[in-house]
């Protein structure tokens, strides 16, 4: 069989040597509990206090403003319910997110609810963005925190969030984004001051390192309470013991990546995109839309998504059709619907992510494939 072509990268990215060689060695020697005062926990807690060095130093953000958590997932919660909590029964009872976010955001809402806040959802463009206008009209005195993505985990395409955060300071809002996708991940660096939220979420396994941790950038004076109980661990935002290897693994993913280019992968993704829509593939963003580098997201007219990853999986091909964290689901995309397609549209969706050391040539075959697969798809019908 021919080597198979990793085509998911916004979903997991594999784990570097170097990455899985320094958590082995930690795992192999430093046993310790970092909050020990003895010698095996001050090592470990020096590795700990080493990964949230390199971590804050990515952000651009001061060593004491990280926490991290046992993913995105997690640090997207701390952020939106432990602001929510500590902030209970204020004049300010509104929370805004909008209609394309990432499950871990919109599904905070039954308990929003039930802490007794109100939570509206800001309408999105057909590209999967915010509506400023809308936003704005949405925007009051009585908003205490907004949610946006910084890019949309299924389309790609980049939201403004230096204006959406321009615009909740005006209105003495918090602002939440969940940099997921984009924290390392795009051709254009960031840190949080280019950002202007106040809360960031971002994630290890989509830059190479350990799935099962992430970090929460929390700015100076914001007031979150735990949701994790139990001890003073991360500053007394999350209690238990810390995830040593997983936040040392991460630590090195990101010193392994800070300040690297993304090679060709922008390229890669260009050409995989223009071949496939050769072969009658509709793009879900328009190529003056600034979308993340190796997203490509189409649709396939006449054939579900299902049906065209079962076929490229036996092909050799690993793709998608949006978040990772609703795979199995036969609901059509929450993402698309939001951007306006009809159910039976957004059950079309695939999601082809290119990696940071995906190259030309990968994306030539993997084009191929889709057109193999199409044609065993018509051949099936007929």
């Amino acid at each position: 069989m021919a080597e198979r072509i990793y085509l998911d990268h916004a979903a997991t990215a594999p784990v570097l040597p170097a990455v899985a060689d320094r958590m082995r060695e930690l795992l192999a020697d430093s046993f310790g509990n970092p909050s020990s005062l003895h010698a095996e926990g001050r090592k470990a807690r020096q590795a700990v206090d080493e990964a949230r060095e390199i971590v804050s130093s990515s952000l651009g953000c001061e060593f004491a403003e990280v926490a991290f958590t046992s993913g995105g997932t997690e640090a997207a919660n701390l952020a939106i319910l432990g602001l929510a909590l500590a902030h209970r029964g204020g004049e300010r009872d509104r929370v805004l997110m909008s209609a394309a976010e990432h499950h871990c955001v919109l599904q905070t809402e039954p308990l929003l609810t039930a802490f007794g806040y109100r939570v509206e959802q800001i309408p999105v463009d057909r590209e999967a963005r915010v509506d400023l206008q809308q936003f704005e009209d949405l925007l009051s005195e009585d908003v205490l925190l907004v949610s946006v993505m910084h890019a949309n985990n299924e389309l790609g395409s980049i939201n403004p969030i230096n204006e959406i955060a321009e615009l909740c300071a005006a209105h003495g809002a918090v602002l939440h984004t969940d940099a997921v996708q984009t924290f390392l991940g795009t051709d254009l660096p960031w840190k949080v001051a280019d950002l202007g939220a106040d809360l960031v979420s971002v994630s290890a396994h989509k830059i190479h390192g350990p799935k099962g941790v992430g970090a929460l950038y929390v700015r100076p004076g914001t007031k979150l309470s735990p949701l994790i109980s139990g001890g003073a661990q991360e500053r007394e935002l999350r209690g238990g013991t810390e995830n040593l290897v997983g936040i040392a693994g991460f630590g090195e993913a990101v010193r392994q990546l800070a300040g690297g280019s993304h090679s060709c992968q922008r390229e890669a993704a260009d050409t995989f995109r223009a071949a496939i829509e050769t072969l009658g593939a509709i793009s879900s963003v328009s190529r003056n839309t600034p979308t993340l580098p190796g997203h490509v997201h189409v649709r396939f007219p006449e054939i579900d998504a299902e049906t065209m990853l079962i076929v490229l999986d036996r092909l050799g091909v690993s793709a998608g059709s949006g978040a990772a964290c609703s795979s199995g689901s036969l609901e059509p995309s929450h993402v698309l619907v939001a951007c306006g397609f009809t159910p039976s549209q957004a059950r079309k969706g695939v999601r082809f992510t290119f990696g940071r050391f995906s190259c030309i040539q990968e994306a030539e075959e993997a084009a191929a494939r889709v057109a193999a697969a199409l044609r065993g798809i018509e051949e099936r019908k007929s």
